[in-house]
């Protein structure tokens, strides 16, 4: 038996054992996984881009209420990425939710009415403590 007789072997008893397959399964399927999550990522990153690049147009138009949704948008964008996809499983739910009981605001409008009141909230704190007189 020669090197090359010898190296033959290993190769074809390998292949019988399924050796061989089961190792190209194994690299081809973290490509899919690595090439799957890069997709993802891209995508995430582009969603997120195109909210704030509408909520800075809105901002600069003075259009308030919409470059808040668009902030929320793009926050809830990033969470989702981050959280893997549960952020949009939850809200997804919820929103089916709210149709089986006959419509409501979204999880999205949800979000943004809750930032809302917190900001203006914020906002009211803030004015009392620069105005003590007004009170």
């Amino acid at each position: 038996m020669t090197e090359d007789t010898a190296g033959q072997d290993l190769v074809t008893d390998a292949a019988k054992d399924g050796v061989l397959e089961s190792a190209w399964n194994g690299i081809t399927g973290g490509a899919e996984a690595v090439g799957g999550w890069a997709l993802d990522e891209v995508t995430a990153v582009s969603e997120t881009a195109v909210h704030a690049g509408s909520g800075v147009v809105n901002m600069v138009e003075g259009n308030w209420d919409d470059a808040a949704k668009d902030m929320t948008e793009m926050s809830s964008s990033a969470v989702n990425f981050l959280t893997g996809g549960a952020l949009g499983a939850v809200e997804t739910g919820y929103n089916v939710g709210v149709v089986a009981i006959g419509g409501g605001p979204s999880a999205s409008d949800q979000e943004n009415n809750a930032l809302k009141a917190a900001g203006e909230w914020l906002g009211d704190q803030a004015y009392d403590l620069t105005h003590p007189d007004e009170q």
